[in-house]
Order: C-alpha cells, then sequence, then structure tokens
C-alpha cells in the first residue's frame, strides 16, 4: 500500500514540473506554470451539472504559505482548465489571511517569489486576490509590497464570510499528499 502512495506521489511531482497552457480570454495564450497537464477525456464531466450552474463561483482561503498555497493555486489553474475546455464560465476569488499573506508579500524570496509566475497567469485567467489586513499589520507586511493585482480587505475571515454570501463556494484545501508533492518533487 505504501509503494503505492510513493508511486502515486512521484507520479504528481513528475507531472509537477510541466506546464498547462490555456487560451485566456482575448485570445493571448496563458499557461500555468507548475501546473500537471491532466488530461480530461471526453468521457469524463459532470453531466451538465455545470452547464446549468454557471458562473462557477469558488472562493480559496489560504491561510498557511507551503502546502496549502500549493494545492489551493493548483487546483484553482486546473479548474479553469477544464470549465474552459468545456465552455463554462467561472469567477475565482482568493483571500490570504494569517500566514497566507506570506504569499501576497511581492518582495518576499521565501515565500513568494516560487509563486509569482503562477499567480500572475491566474490573474491573466481573471482570478482576483484580496489579503488580510489585519494579517499583514501583524506580519508586517506592507500594501506597496503586495502584487499590484491584489487588493487589501479589512478581516480576511469577513471577506471569506463575503464571498459565500455572494454564493462562491468555500475551498479550504488543508494540507495534503498532492500539495506536498508539488511543492517538494520526488518526496
Amino acid at each position: 500500500m505504501r509503494s503505492h502512495i510513493l508511486s502515486a506521489v512521484s507520479f504528481v511531482a513528475a507531472l509537477a514540473l510541466m506546464t498547462v497552457p490555456v487560451m485566456a480570454s482575448a485570445g493571448e495564450a496563458v499557461s500555468f506554470p507548475g501546473v500537471p497537464n491532466i488530461p480530461v477525456s471526453r468521457e469524463l464531466s459532470f453531466g451538465g451539472f455545470f452547464r446549468h450552474h454557471r458562473p462557477v463561483k469558488i472562493v480559496f482561503a489560504v491561510a498557511q504559505p507551503g502546502v496549502q498555497t500549493a494545492e489551493s493555486l493548483v487546483n484553482a489553474a486546473l479548474v479553469i482548465k477544464y470549465l474552459e475546455s468545456k465552455g463554462y464560465r467561472y469567477k475565482i476569488h482568493f483571500v490570504f489571511y494569517s500566514n497566507g499573506v506570506l504569499v501576497a508579500d511581492r518582495l518576499s524570496q521565501k515565500y513568494s517569489a516560487g509563486w509569482a509566475p503562477l499567480l500572475e497567469a491566474l490573474h491573466k485567467k481573471g482570478v482576483t486576490f484580496s489579503v488580510c489586513h489585519n494579517a499583514m499589520v501583524l506580519l508586517h507586511v506592507k500594501s506597496n509590497e503586495l502584487f499590484p493585482f491584489m487588493t487589501v480587505a479589512p478581516a480576511g475571515i469577513l471577506s471569506i464570510v463575503e464571498y459565500e454570501e455572494k454564493g462562491y463556494m468555500p475551498i479550504f484545501n488543508p494540507n495534503s499528499i498532492t500539495g506536498a508533492a508539488l511543492i517538494h518533487p520526488g518526496h
């Protein structure tokens, strides 16, 4: 059993080195750096559910740099890839709160440098981002240090509640094997 899990983790890690190209709404090609290219056959579907429930609205709540960030950013890219392949509209928003605000600090080589290309690619696909002001103050992150496409929310938790009230489905992505494989290939 353990060897099957390790094989699956190795497989996901190898896929993480690939890039998924997709088309931006304006026709420009956008790639998702570090996102595995997972083919989806025509037979795999949700039975038309998303055709009748559009746009698909998701809010990713990210409280930790590392595994949770990897899982959330990659999941967003894969969701976009799937939905666009079916012609479905979507609205995706990220809320960085708690230690997750460190990923939003474009000057932080430790936390954001590896994610900058994927954050930019998601932004080009219409994904929006907000960052918790409370956590920024506690962690000494200044608003002029954020990526220019990110906005500051008074409180991250209330931002998540706000998006949930607007009909977005919250995704918290706890630490997982796939997230760990994406940031630590080969382990």
